[in-house]
């Protein structure tokens, strides 16, 4: 186990563990996390046989995983004892598969799934239940795609990726523009989606086909539930994206951002890489690399400041107040 998560072992190196739980639920046979001090000063009430630290704890009876990344070493626990091995399922009776489609080796499809014309789906691909797949699209080998998904013709999905439940892909971009008329006249969206390697879409996102230049996900993307990605946006390698972000058409996201939940995303904006956007944040212009954004498009710490001087707005209102009213007396004193 040390070896596989690239920890210092502290301890017996012939125990065994089978199951990676919590602090709270660990018991004998497990290891577990304490990654912070709350844990590590409780090391010793916890049951677990091994325990993954950030640094060797004094007085500790437990053996110890030391590593430089704690939360990273767990995952990589929990991916070592949970991880179920894929075994092909094969392809429902139901399938309705169209004409020039192509299958690919050790597939999993269940019922319900219906595939277009002309598309083709990789070795060890699995297909949820009520999977939709229009025509000409692509799916990548061991990808897995979740019930009741919805991939509108001309998409491509690449390897290892996982879409949750409910979500649509390639749907028109939001485009319209009045007609004499006063008439909402649609634009077509001629651009299709394109998702990389390695990328995880939660449940009931909407990513929309570009107008003329496709939306991608670029390699290792990783978005959360509720996300909308607007015509024509492009996220940069292993940004990450909580829950119900809003990407407006043309916004441009650079490598490994963070995105914050409920934040949002003027139209046709540039976000550099590395940039970090606080949860319900509105993004109004370009951000350099390696900002942190808070607020209206404010850097975090202009954003900070702010919010200390609004807080105090009813003080300086009423201070305000008291001033005006001395000034007010003075001027009619100096008059009588």
């Amino acid at each position: 186990m040390a070896q596989i998560i690239k920890a210092e072992l502290i301890g017996d190196p012939k125990t065994m563990v089978q199951r990676a739980r919590s602090f709270e639920l660990a018991r004998e046979g497990d290891v577990t996390l304490a990654a912070d001090a709350a844990y590590r000063a409780r090391i010793n009430e916890s049951p677990a046989t091994a325990v993954i630290v950030a640094g060797a704890v004094q007085g500790a009876k437990c053996n110890l995983l030391v590593a430089g990344n704690p939360k990273l070493a767990f995952a990589r626990a929990i991916q070592a004892l949970h991880a179920v091995e894929y075994v092909a399922a094969g392809v429902s009776d139901n399938l309705a598969l169209g004409e020039g489609s192509l299958l690919g080796k050790d597939i999993s499809i269940d019922a319900h799934v219906c595939i277009g014309r002309n598309s083709i789906v990789g070795d060890r691909v699995t297909l949820h239940a009520g999977v939709v797949i229009g025509d000409d699209c692509r799916v990548g080998e061991d990808s897995v795609i979740y019930p009741n998904v919805s991939i509108y013709s001309g998409c491509e999905i690449g390897q290892r990726v996982i879409v949750h439940a409910g979500t649509v892909i390639g749907s028109d971009g939001f485009s319209f523009v009045p007609d004499e008329d006063g008439h909402q006249f649609k634009l077509l969206q001629l651009g299709r989606v394109i998702i990389e390697d390695d990328c995880e879409i939660g449940a009931n996102c909407a990513i929309d086909r570009g107008g003329f230049t496709d939306t991608i996900l670029r390699r290792g993307v990783k978005l959360d539930n509720l996300i909308q990605v607007g015509h024509g946006c492009e996220i940069g390698e292993d940004t990450v994206v909580a829950a119900l972000v809003g990407f407006a058409g043309g916004t441009i996201v650079g490598r490994g951002c963070v995105f914050a939940g409920q934040a949002g995303t003027n139209h046709h904006i540039t976000i550099g890489d590395g940039a970090t956007i606080i949860g319900q944040a509105g993004v109004t212009k370009n951000v350099r690399a390696g900002s942190v954004i808070a607020g209206m498009g404010q850097e975090y710490n202009s954003w900070r400041r702010s919010q200390v001087l609004y807080s105090k707005l009813p003080e300086l209102v009423e201070r305000l107040r008291r001033v005006e009213a001395a000034i007010t007396d003075r001027k009619d004193k100096d008059e009588e």
